[in-house]
Formats: structure tokens, sequence, C-alpha cells
């Protein structure tokens, strides 16, 4: 076996039909120069571990132990069992999904057409050996640096610049990896592998997904911020109060405070949220969809307009030529030899192209001078011949030949209102002289037409997004009337509201995006411009395609949606795959969204009541200068039995609603009741404790007692209305409490239950019942006046900045009229006047 330093690394020049021979790919792999740049599925298994294990909370958990353990308050420690189960199942579940996407990714990742001695083989890109021979078309994101040897493309090289202009390359040129080919066919030497390709070295993040566009992800971020801020000063206050509430007993202290700590952190939330958004993602996984970002999953759930490109999602993507109508009485037989001779040139395919192959096959009876590679921005393909002339085929509008007789109109709107697709062939005896211009008049010789297939499902699919009051827009390149029809015929809303954006700036494509339902002759810039001015207007958008045109829009939309049958340009962008490439694959995906987002915010406000009670306790206690009641045993059965177990229950429920609102309103609205509840429970404990009615072993089992009573009640109104589900949680919630107090009350902190201390137990949680329907109006009250305030300060800061820009030009006035003044009396000159001005 040959050493690796005695293996040949030098470069080759393999002929490009032949390509690297078996012993120089063999050389190349035992040497290192692969293409090994597979990027793992979302995080990496360290990255798991780490961040779940080294979290802001986790450390607060660890300080607290260890307080515990100092203070020699053993029985408190029991605690730390929950938060090392907590971690466990987070990190096995995050696990779990990575496994999964990791399968899923498996079956969309990118296949690449490569030589290899004299054979043209199917490789993943992660396989490319330096110098290696591939052939790449329209629809291909270029796996590495490579130098193009034969062909001519155009690229899109947004990823890396930034810009989304197309960009020619020829024979010599470098293709960068990241970039996609945008129109026509090459084929390359791979330059560069791994990291040293241009991307990899120079603009590795601009691959990367945009951040998380997640309201959930911005609030639980929130969430976590605030709260810590609180915890820090809080709890050294309530250290300080414990120790000479308790008769500087420091022991009692700590774990008084320990308790006050572990009560404001609602640390199982964040635990229930990655075993739901992981969940989510197996169960899709299991329908066929692969989710790349696990918060993506929300953004679908809460998309309120979808946009869809009619062919691949409301068609199939199958198509065939219906009718070839001549125009002129002559050069019927010349102009299908002509469309033959036009597809025989193309070096890249689509499904217009294959279904004109199909009616026309291909000839090579002409000698072609120039050729104009089809793109999605040009929407036409043109083709020079020798002594013939330049013949073009398209969208009608592209081909230069001006106003069209009112015959061949009529034709065109006639079968544009049938839904069908028109394209004219032109021709010209001039040749095509300046590189992707057509010559300047074309004469139009016939009409194909081309009819699209509509999706079997997509009626029902569009009435369920319809029904649960998702706004469906139509994005093509196509005829805005042919669109229209077709998305009448699915059923799609308004679809006559349909307009035509050829040669609209991008300016004016946003001023209309909310008008229109339909929209035809779309730029890719024009999508993107779409998309992101429905944003703007305060939409959340979800954007499904399939071709490269869509990638721009892609990157945009607050959630991307690409069929698995479309180019890996679209895959890679996208967040969600449907690997089935079934648009009816949508309202499953959409609905697992909604079951997993709307459980996880009914869930949290079981954890949030229980901060929200600690932190009002806690800065009560401090201001009246009493001891905190509760120590961390006492919290466990209300952690277990109240919030731990039934919030899981609760988010696997099965739950279609519409989202409404943000995560933190939406949680906090219920939580603060049943927060204030709990809290007027325990005060009026504390009020009579105040009159000496207790021991000291009677007062915190009573505390105990009506923190759970009421934390029951409030599960109880949460789980409402009952369902079979709802009723067992509720059912062994009360079964688990009830067996544990008489069974382990001590071990739980229930040291002295006397008849007095089950008789106001029993008031105040049977007083809870009827309560609990008239403290969510106090609520409500309280988030009015927030909401008010909050509105009242941004009108007075809106009405401040009016009145300083009134003034700033009322003293521009002023001042521009001082140096007229001074003009008139020949003080100074006019163009002094015209510089200020």
């Amino acid at each position: 076996m040959k050493k690796k330093k005695e293996i040949d690394i030098s470069r080759y020049n393999p002929d490009i039909n032949v390509g690297l021979t078996k012993q120089q790919v063999e050389n190349r792999k035992y040497a290192g120069l692969v293409n090994n740049t597979k990027q793992s599925s979302g995080r990496s298994y360290f990255t798991i571990f780490f961040q779940n294990i080294c979290t802001f909370f986790n450390l607060i958990w660890a300080v607290v132990f260890m307080a515990l353990v100092i203070v020699k308050a053993y029985s408190d420690l029991l605690f730390i069992i929950v938060v090392l189960l907590n971690t466990t199942i987070a990190i096995i579940q995050e696990i779990k999904a990575k496994k999964t996407v990791e399968k899923l990714s498996y079956v969309t990742a990118p296949k690449l057409k490569v030589m290899r001695d004299g054979k043209e083989e199917q490789i993943p890109a992660t396989k490319l050996c330096l110098d290696d021979i591939i052939k790449l078309s329209i629809g291909n994101q270029i796996p590495t640096d490579c130098i193009l040897l034969s062909g001519k493309v155009e690229v899109n090289e947004s990823m890396l610049t930034g810009e989304s202009q197309s960009v020619k390359k020829q024979e010599g040129d470098i293709l960068y990896g990241g970039s996609f080919i945008y129109s026509g066919a090459c084929i390359a030497r791979v330059d560069k592998v791994g990291k040293d390709s241009y991307i990899q070295t120079v603009a590795a993040q601009a691959k990367k997904f945009k951040s998380p566009q997640s309201n959930l992800f911005k609030d639980i971020n929130a969430l976590v911020k605030s709260i810590g801020i609180l915890i820090l000063p809080v709890g050294g206050l309530m250290l300080l109060n414990n120790y000479f509430a308790y008769g500087r007993n420091f022991a009692v202290a700590v774990a008084k405070t320990c308790g006050s700590i572990t009560g404001m952190v609602p640390a199982g939330m964040f635990l229930l949220i990655t075993i739901a958004l992981s969940l989510g993602v197996i169960k899709l996984g299991r329908k066929k969809t692969l989710v790349q970002d696990i918060y993506s999953i929300e953004m679908l759930a809460r998309t309120n307009v979808l946009c869809l490109d009619k062919t691949g999602t409301i068609t199939d993507g199958t198509m065939r030529v219906s009718e070839h109508i001549n125009l002129k009485q002559y050069g019927e037989v010349l102009n299908e030899k002509a469309i033959a001779n036009i597809l025989n040139v193309q070096q890249s395919n689509n499904q217009t192209s294959n279904a004109m192959v199909l009616y026309y096959k291909k000839s090579t009876e002409f000698f072609v001078t120039n050729n104009i590679e089809f793109s999605s921005k040009r929407k036409f393909t043109a083709t020079s011949f020798d002594g013939i002339g330049t013949y073009a085929f398209g969208a009608p509008e592209f081909l230069h030949v001006g106003t069209l007789e009112p015959e061949i109109q009529d034709i065109i709107f006639e079968k544009t209102n049938e839904g069908k697709r028109v394209l004219m062939l032109a021709h010209s005896p001039e040749q095509i002289v300046k590189e992707d211009e057509l010559p300047y008049y074309m004469e139009p010789m016939a009409l194909i037409v081309i009819e699209d297939h509509i999706r079997e499902d997509a009626i029902d699919t569009i009435n369920w997004f319809k029904e649960n009051g998702v706004e469906v827009k139509i994005i093509s390149g196509d005829n805005p009337y042919t669109v229209a029809n077709i998305a009448k015929r699915v059923g799609v809303e308004n679809a006559d509201a349909c307009v035509s954006l050829e040669g609209l700036s991008l300016k004016e494509v946003e001023r209309i995006a909310n008008d229109f339902t339909v929209f035809g002759r779309v730029s890719p810039e024009q999508k993107h411009a779409l998309v992101k001015a429905l944003k703007n207007s305060g939409k959340t958008v979800a954007m499904t395609g399939d071709g490269v045109n869509d990638s721009l829009a892609l990157k945009e939309a607050d959630c991307s949606i690409a069929m698995a049958d479309g180019s890996e340009v679209a895959r890679n962008l996208s967040n969600i795959v449907l690997l089935d490439s079934k648009f009816s694959s949508l309202p499953a995906v959409v609905g697992e969204g909604r079951q997993v987002i709307n459980n996880v915010q009914q869930s949290s406000t079981l954890f949030l009541m229980k901060t929200v009670f600690t932190i009002l306790l806690s800065l009560i206690t401090i201001i009246t200068r009493s001891p905190y009641p509760f120590s961390p045993s006492q919290l466990l059965m209300l952690e277990m039995f109240v919030i731990g177990i039934p919030s899981v229950v609760l988010a696997i429920q099965p739950n279609k609603n519409i989202i409404k609102g943000d995560f933190t309103t939406s949680v906090l609205k219920r939580a603060l009741p049943n927060g204030l509840l709990m809290l007027f429970n325990v005060l009026i404990v504390i009020a009579l404790n105040n009159f000496g009615l207790f021991t000291t072993a009677e007062y915190t089992t009573l505390c105990t007692l009506v923190l759970i009573g009421t934390g029951f009640v409030n599960l109880f109104y949460l789980c409402l209305p009952f369902n079979v589900l709802r009723a067992i949680c509720v059912s062994l919630s009360g079964l688990c409490i009830v067996i544990c107090s008489f069974t382990l009350g001590g071990f739980f902190g229930l040291e002295a239950v006397s008849w007095l201390v089950f008789i106001i137990f029993a008031v105040l949680v049977g007083l809870s019942i009827p309560l609990h329907l008239y403290i969510p109006k106090l609520s409500d009250f309280l988030f009015d006046k927030f909401k008010k305030m909050e509105s009242d300060m941004k009108d007075k800061k809106e009405k401040q900045k009016h009145e300083k820009e009134i003034k700033k030009q009322e003293a521009k006035v002023k001042k521009q009229n001082k140096k007229r003044q001074k003009f008139n009396k020949g003080e100074i000159v006019l163009k002094d006047i015209d510089e200020e001005e």
C-alpha cells in the first residue's frame, strides 16, 4: 500500500467525454481531495448536549442545589431529579428529531451527473473529487468551484453576492459553489473541493438559512431574559428577608429562598416546547414531510397568506401541446421544422420543452449560427439558422412582434380564458446580432397551445385553506388570464382579480401586492417583492416553489415550502420539503403545526401561573418583611401532578384551531388570573397565620395544600370543555394528589393535617371555583389598561415626532425667508439661496 505522501496529487485535465479514471478517483479519495462539505441537519450532537445542559436555568438549578447541600437541606434536593429528567428527555427528543431529518435529508440530497471512465454516473455532491468532470443544467446548484469547459449558462450568485441579477458564464469562466444555474447547460471540471471553495472560505454564511422568523422563538428568549433579570435581585433580597424573618436561621433562610427561586423558574415549559416541536418534526417525517428548521412548524401554522406557483402546485407539472395554429397562409411545414430544430439546440429542459418535444420531435436539419437559451426572466428562446433567419418561441409579449392583429388577439384571449397557455412562434430574416437580444422586429408565424394538468386534489386543498382563514395568492410567470382561469376552476377566491406585472417596477409591484389575487408574467425579482410587501403589511406569508426562479421569494417568506421533485436549489432553501411532492400534504403540515403551537400555548399556562404566583408572592413578602412559606420539596406535588404530567398530556391532544395572538400575550393572559387566584388564597392563609391560629407545621402544610388545590382548580378550568383525554388528565391528576397526600405527605412537606387545616383548605379551594369565573375579568381589565397605556404612549411619541418635524420645517422656512430678505436688500447673491435650498 502506498503511503499518503507518495500519492500523486497533481492536477488532472481529463477528457470531457471520459472523466477521471477509477485509479485517479481512488488516489483523490486517499489524498482527501473530496468535496466532503456535507452540512449536518440542524445542530450537531455536541451542540444539542451543550445547549440543553448549559442553560441559564440549569445554572440556577446548580446554584440552588449547591446551596441546599451546604446547609444540609437534603430533603429539598429531590427537585434535581426532575431537572435531570427534563434535560435528558429534551436531549433524547431533539436527537430523535435530528435523526429523522437526516434520514429524510438523504432522500432529497442533490445528485450530480459525473463522467468517470467514459461512463455517466450520478453521485452525491459530497463524493465529487478534484478534477471530476460534471454536467450541470438549469435548476442545478453548483456544488463547489468549477471551471466551465463546454457550453454557456447563466448563473445566479445571489447566495454569494446578494445580487439577484443573472451572470453569463462561458468557456474558461469560474462557476462558484453555492450559485445555481438559471439558464442553459454546461460541462465543467471541479477546480476546488471542500473547505477550499470560495463559498467555504469567504461566504460560508451565505448558504445558511436566515434566523428563525418565529414568534415563539423570539417570545421565549424575551421571557427567559425577563425572568433572569428578576431572579437575581429578588433572590438576593429574599435571602436577606428570610434570614431575619426566620430568626437569623441561615439554613432555613436558604431553603425558603431556594423555594422562591425554583418557583420562579418555568423550567418544564422549555422542555415541553422542545418535546412538542421535536415530536412535530418526527410526526411530519412519517407523513413524508422534511422539516429543515424546527421553528418553521410554527410559522406555517400561523400563515394567513399562502403564495402558490401554478405549475407544480395547482397543476402537477405535466403538460401537452393541444393545438398548433398557423397564422400565415405559408410556412406551415417550415414552422414545425423550425420548432423541432430549436428544441434540438436547447441544452436545458423543462416541462414546457418536454411537452413540445413529444409533439414536434427534434431535428438537426438546419445549421445553427446563434442561440438564446430559455430563461424564466426572458420568457422566450430563440435560434438563428444559416440562410433562414431567426425563429423564436415564447410569451407573445416578449417577442418584438408589435401590435397583434385583432384576429390573433381574439385567439389568444379565447385560449387563455380556457386556462391554456399560449406560446407564439415568430420569425425574422435577420440574425441574432447582440447577445440575448432578438432582432428588432419579428413576424408572428404560429401559436402553440399548451394544456396544464390540474392536480386531482387541488380543489379540496384550496377549499381547506379557504375554510381555515388562509388567503391564497397565485404567482406565476404565465399569462395572468390563463392562471386566473385555472385558479377559478380550483376554487381560489377572487381569482378574477388578476394582473400582469410585465413592465412594472418593484415599487409598483409592492404597492399592488394586497390588491390582487392572481399575478401573471412575474419575474423572480417581482416574486420576491410581492412576498416582501405582503410581509410588510403584517401578513405571515408561506411560499411554495419548485424552480430556481422561486429562490428569492422562498428566502424572503416566513415559511418556504418546496416539492421534492423540484429543483435542488428550491429544496435547499426551503424550510419544509414535501417528499411526496403533493400539494394535498400541506393541510396536514399546517394542522400539525397548529396542534403543536396551540397546545404549547395552553400547557405553558400551567408553568407560567406558578411563575406569576411566585414572583408576586416573593415581592409581597419582601415588601412586608414576612417569611416566605415554601421550600422546594413543598412545590414538588404541584410541579409533578398539576403542571408536569398534565402539560405533557395536553401537549399531545388534537387541536386544529387557528392560532391567535403572540405567544407571550396569549399565555400571560391565561396565566395571570390563575396566578392571582393562587396568590389570593395563599395570602389569606398568611393573614390568618398572623392571628396565631396555626402551629408552624400547620401553617406550612396549609399553604402547600391550598397552593396545590387552587392549582388543581386552574387545571380543571383549563381542560374545559372536556374530551376523553382531558377528562383522564384531570382525573389522574386529582387521584395522584389524593394518594400522595395520604401516603407520602411528609415527603412533600405536608407535616400536620389537622381538622382546622382541612376545613380552611376545603373552604378556600371551594371558593376558588366561583372566583375563577371572575378573576379572568380582572386580568382582561389589567391587560386592556396596559394596552391603552402602551397605545397612548405610542401616540404621544408620534405626536411629539410630528410636532418636532413641523418646527424643523418652520425653522427652515424662516431661515430661507431671512436669506430672501437679504437678497432683496442686495446683501447676498441668488447663488447663496440656491445652495441653501
